[in-house]
């Protein structure tokens, strides 16, 4: 299997007129191909400062990230990337929006191009809809887009930026499990790594969860996620073991020194 990231001794900085300040400090973890892991925490944790360096849009201040053994060192057609604002080109309709994506990366006809996303629309629910605008479009009719585009490059990693975040509970409920059924029925299994703040999305959709702290840019905890797949929010909460995975992990979430906890793990 391919997609494997391991992230060495990675730190990140940024520069204002103060001066330089730290977000990622000595980061090193890895994530295994095929794995689906949250990387949770705060606001200014460094959550999307780490998205970005495996994105290769951000540069590492030292260390890296790497790829199948391959340093990152800028975009590449192996990562596909869905935001938590859409994304969508406007000018497009969802199934151009598609069919753009595959361009760019594949080598497919006009006609392969037109098959494959025709078929994630219809995963995605949004058969019928083909030829709308993303204005015309709800938004969370406008991310199950953006999922399918991603969906349909079948890069080896998928990256998501709190890509529900905007979008209310009960849709995101949905597109929670629309997200996991699309992973568990690919053919080839994707690594995927989601950034959330959401601890009960991270819970129900996570192989492992890796949680940052607030000011220090480093891991204050990792939980192996041990509850059976496929899942529905109907059931998952009456798993044992789900109210004291929860409990942990906001209890680490809230806690006022949320470096004191670095580099622990955690089984439930």
């Amino acid at each position: 299997m391919v997609g494997k990231i391991e992230i060495k001794n990675l730190s990140a900085e940024y520069a204002d007129k103060n001066g330089k300040f730290t977000v990622l400090k000595d980061l090193s973890f890895n994530i295994q191909a095929g794995e689906f892991v949250s990387i949770i925490g705060s606001s200014g944790c460094g959550k999307s400062t780490l998205l970005g360096v495996l994105q290769g849009l951000i540069a590492p201040s030292a260390g890296g990230a790497y790829i199948d053994g391959e340093k990152i060192t800028a975009p590449g057609h192996n990562r596909a990337v869905v935001f938590q604002h859409y994304s969508l080109f406007p000018w497009m309709t969802v199934q151009k929006n598609i069919m753009f994506g595959l361009k760019q990366v594949r080598d497919l006809s006009r006609a392969e191009c037109s098959e494959i996303a025709l078929g994630f629309i219809e995963k995605v629910g949004l058969k019928g809809f083909e030829h709308k605008y993303p204005f015309q479009l709800s938004g969370g009719m406008q991310q199950r887009a953006a999922i399918a585009r991603a969906m349909a490059l079948d890069s080896d990693i998928l990256l998501m930026d709190e890509p529900f975040g905007a979008i209310d509970a009960k849709n995101r409920s949905k597109m929670q499990e629309l997200l996991l059924s699309l992973w568990d029925n690919e053919k080839k299994a994707k690594t995927v790594v989601f950034v959330t703040h959401d601890i009960d999305e991270a819970i129900f959709l996570s192989d492992r969860i890796i949680m940052l702290t607030n000011s220090l840019g480093q891991i204050a905890a990792e939980f192996e996620v041990p509850f059976p797949r496929p899942r529905v929010h109907s059931t998952i909460r009456e798993t044992p073991g789900y109210v004291s995975l929860r409990n942990k992990l906001m209890s680490l979430f809230y806690d006022e020194n949320p470096g004191a906890a670095a580099g622990m793990e955690y089984t439930i």
